[in-house]
C-alpha cells in the first residue's frame, strides 16, 4: 500500500494506475503489457511506465519476459498457499504482539477501521459479484490496524505486503457465486476477541478468516481449468 505521506511522482502514479489495474482484475493474470497500452491507462510517457513494471516486477506482481517485455504474473495454487501460510504466521503473531502491547489508542483504531467498514456495503449495485473500492479501502484499513500495535515496523512491513499480494486472490474468492460464508461476521468477531484482549481465539480466529478465503480460491481452480494460472 502506498504511503500517502510520500511524494507523488509520474512513476509512481503509473505504478498506482498499473497496480490497481492488476488488482481489479482489468488487466488479467498473464497477460503481456504493452507499452502503448500501458501509457494510454497511465496517460504518460514510456518511461514512468517502463520504471513502474520495474517496481511491479520486483515486488511479484508483473513478470519479465525473457527480454521480450512483460506480462500480468499468473496467479497459482502454490503461491496463494505459500502467501496464505505466511499470513497466518506473521499476521497471527503480529495481532498477538498487538493484543499484548496495543494501548486505547489502539483499541480506538480497531473499533473504528470496523465501524467505518461496516457501514459500507462490500458488493456493487451494479456488479454484484465486485467489490466496491471504497470498501476495499476500509476493510484494508481494518486489517493494518489490527497489527498496528505490534511493535516491529519490520513485521509491520511484511504484514502489509502479504496483505497487497493476497488482494488478488480474495478479490476472486468475492466473485464465487453461491458461497455462504459470512465474511462481515468473521470480521466482527476477529474484532470483538482483539478488543476483548482474548489473544489466542483472536488469533485463531483471523487464521481462519484467511483459510476460508484460500479454501473458496482453491475451489474456484478446481471448477475452471480455462483460469490463467500457473500450475
Amino acid at each position: 500500500m502506498k504511503d500517502r505521506d510520500e511524494p507523488r511522482t509520474l512513476a509512481g502514479d503509473a505504478y498506482a494506475a498499473i497496480h490497481q489495474a492488476i488488482r481489479t482484475g482489468s488487466l488479467r493474470p498473464g497477460q503481456r503489457l504493452r507499452f502503448a497500452e500501458l501509457q494510454s491507462l497511465c496517460r504518460m510517457s514510456v518511461s514512468p511506465v517502463r520504471e513502474a513494471l520495474a517496481r511491479l516486477t520486483a515486488e511479484g506482481f508483473t513478470i519479465s519476459d525473457d527480454h521480450r517485455g512483460f506480462r500480468v504474473a499468473p496467479l497459482s495454487r502454490a503461491e496463494l498457499r505459500d502467501i496464505v501460510d505466511n499470513r497466518k504466521l506473521l499476521e497471527g503473531e503480529a495481532l498477538r504482539l498487538s493484543i499484548l502491547l496495543g494501548d486505547a489508542e489502539w483499541e480506538s483504531r480497531v473499533l473504528a477501521t470496523h465501524h467505518l467498514m461496516s457501514r459500507v456495503p462490500r458488493e456493487r449495485d451494479d456488479i454484484p459479484s465486485a467489490v466496491r473500492e471504497e470498501w476495499e479501502q476500509k476493510h484494508a484499513a481494518f486489517h493494518k490496524a489490527l497489527v498496528s500495535a505490534c511493535g516491529s515496523p519490520i513485521l509491520t512491513d511484511l504484514c502489509g505486503k502479504l496483505f497487497g499480494k493476497a488482494d488478488r486472490y480474495r478479490r476472486m474468492s468475492i466473485s464465487i457465486p453461491g458461497q455462504t460464508r459470512d465474511a462481515a461476521q468473521e470480521h466482527k468477531e476477529i474484532m470483538e476477541l482483539s478488543i476483548a484482549r482474548k489473544s489466542d481465539q483472536a488469533v485463531e480466529a483471523l487464521r481462519n478468516h484467511y483459510q476460508n478465503t484460500a479454501d473458496a480460491v482453491e475451489r474456484l481452480f478446481e471448477a475452471d481449468a480455462d483460469f490463467p494460472s500457473a500450475p
